[in-house]
């Protein structure tokens, strides 16, 4: 027996009630996802980004552009004489590729730092300036190869290369408890954020040279007063992105890579050798005198 027509209705009513509910339910997600989207990223604290750097430090900076930064970081500490900065690029060429070189890196000397030139990162052994040194501190901001190379997998891969090396030319000219020195020395890289610089897989590129990426935070040029990033291919006024804009746009980040904690016990070990050859120095050093 077929069901009287305002049972029919009432179901279908029913179905259209249900559907129409789903359906609100959905559009409300949505419309709190766009919002989420939508919702504009919050401004970093300056004061909860950490200075990375003490008077204690000795730190060697790789690949400076206009020397603004060495410049900076030496103000802030009062002093430059713990500091080695280093570019790629001869004194002249230097010069004519970025106007404020001259007058920032004389600044820098006047406060005690030591400026090097047609320094390769990625050959340290060469530079016979740290020959013997170690530092608590090196320094790679916004490296890039520079090769103007426009397909993006090969640029990637160039890049790549570059860190790869650096990685393994720097790690011997960074203090290790594990040779004897009090702390585990850091390389710092700022990096900007996003395609293609995510791609470069920058903590697996330093694992190969038995680094480990001990943290990472924001890369605020305002921290470092003064500081103005340039490009490696140059700058000029009126032509070229200034106030920082071309780096701030792209969220950065300064990673910080060490060595993996050294084995106590290891290290106990090697302090005491370390103690045992001094002993038997002066022991000898007794016996010598004795002679006489």
């Amino acid at each position: 027996m077929p069901k009287p027509a305002k049972k029919k209705l009432k179901a279908a009513l029913g179905r259209f009630i249900d559907k129409k509910a789903q359906t609100d339910k959905l559009l409300k997600h949505e419309n709190l996802e766009s919002k989420r989207k939508e919702k504009p990223k919050k401004s970093v604290n300056i004061q909860a980004v950490p200075f990375p750097f003490s008077i204690e430090d000795t730190i060697l900076l790789i690949g400076e552009g206009n020397f603004s930064f060495a410049r900076a970081l030496g103000n802030l500490l009062g002093t430059g004489s713990s500091i080695i900065a280093t570019c790629l690029d001869s004194e002249e060429v230097l010069k004519t590729k970025y106007d404020d070189a001259e007058k920032l890196m004389a600044e820098f000397k006047e406060a005690g730092g030591v400026v090097l030139f047609e320094v390769d990162g990625t050959k340290l052994d060469k530079l016979k300036e740290i020959k013997g040194k170690r530092f608590t501190r090196i320094v790679f901001n916004f490296p890039h190869a520079g090769a103007g190379i426009k397909d993006q997998d090969r640029n990637i891969r160039v890049n790549q290369v570059l860190m790869r090396d650096f990685f393994a030319s720097a790690v011997g000219y960074l203090t290790s408890r594990q040779s004897g020195d009090p702390v585990d020395g850091e390389i710092h890289v700022a990096l900007k954020t996003g395609k293609p610089y995510d791609l470069w897989n920058l903590k697996e590129l330093a694992k190969s040279s038995r680094l480990i990426t001990k943290t990472s935070f924001p890369f605020l040029p305002e921290k470092y007063p003064g500081y103005e990033h340039r490009r490696t291919l140059g700058f000029k006024e009126g032509l070229s992105v200034g106030d920082n804009e071309e780096i701030t746009s792209k969220n950065p980040r300064t990673y910080v890579f060490s060595f993996p904690p050294p084995d106590e016990e290891d290290v106990k070990k090697k302090k005491r050798s370390a103690e045992l050859a001094d002993e038997n120095n002066d022991n000898n050093i007794r016996k010598s005198y004795r002679r006489r």
